[in-house]
């Protein structure tokens, strides 16, 4: 799969790099450290962005360092996790932060391959630390982007939450380096316009080139 393949894909990444799809700034996104990123990441997977922003300066008020989390109560952090129902993501918290401060002196690891070896952090998680909190132009690859890709391009999503390589293959045409498309830019459109239920097709600047959207036009799409 290349560039060559799916033309529309380069053209709708400049597209998109034109609209400012969110309305209002996530706190995460406001004052950035590494740690605050860490700590986002980690209390979003899986896990709604407003739920996870409604209570993120809280938390992040009680434990302010990786070193403040390393050393946090599990009962008090469970009950602080409450409200987005993460009691059970407590554990691999800790874990998370007293490994960072063990084997990386309480720095959040900015390469790829030490971000995998931190307990509980995975391919996404470690991709978007290194966007957000080190500038990096990579291409986060949540299901809500693989699922946009699957869309446009009219190629099959394959697992239902990892998508397929043939997805993955086209990601690099979406990067901030191809196409000046930012990360935030992309999951704020995947996440509000080309959400999972209910798409708003009706207000995305990228339809007229959509497999999905033509689909639905001939009846054989399905919201």
């Amino acid at each position: 799969m290349s560039a060559e393949d799916f033309p529309y894909l380069l053209k709708a990444g400049t597209e998109l790099s034109r609209h400012r799809i969110a309305e209002t700034e996530l706190p995460w996104r406001k004052y950035r450290t590494p740690y605050r990123i860490f700590l986002a990441e980690m209390l979003l997977v899986r896990t709604r962005t407003d739920v996870v922003a409604d209570h993120f300066e809280k938390i992040a008020s009680k434990y302010p360092t990786i070193e403040a989390l390393a050393l946090a109560d599990e009962n008090e952090l469970r009950e602080l996790l409450r409200p987005l129902g993460l009691s059970k993501r407590v554990p691999y918290l800790i874990k998370a932060a007293r490994y960072i401060c063990d084997n990386h002196n309480g720095e959040v690891p900015a390469d790829f391959e030490s971000l995998l070896k931190v307990p509980g952090i995975g391919k996404y998680t470690a991709t978007a630390i290194l966007i957000f909190a080190y500038g990096q132009k990579l291409v986060p690859a949540d299901v809500n982007v693989l699922r946009f890709v699957s869309r446009f391009t009219g190629l099959e999503m394959g697992h239902v939450t990892k998508g397929s390589r043939e997805l993955w293959n086209l990601l690099p045409l979406l990067s901030e380096a191809n196409v000046g498309l930012s990360a935030e830019n992309l999951l704020d459109f995947t996440r509000l316009i080309c959400r999972a239920r209910k798409p708003r097709c009706n207000a995305c600047p990228l339809s007229d080139h959509c497999s999905y959207f033509r689909n639905l036009l001939s009846g054989q799409g399905t919201t």
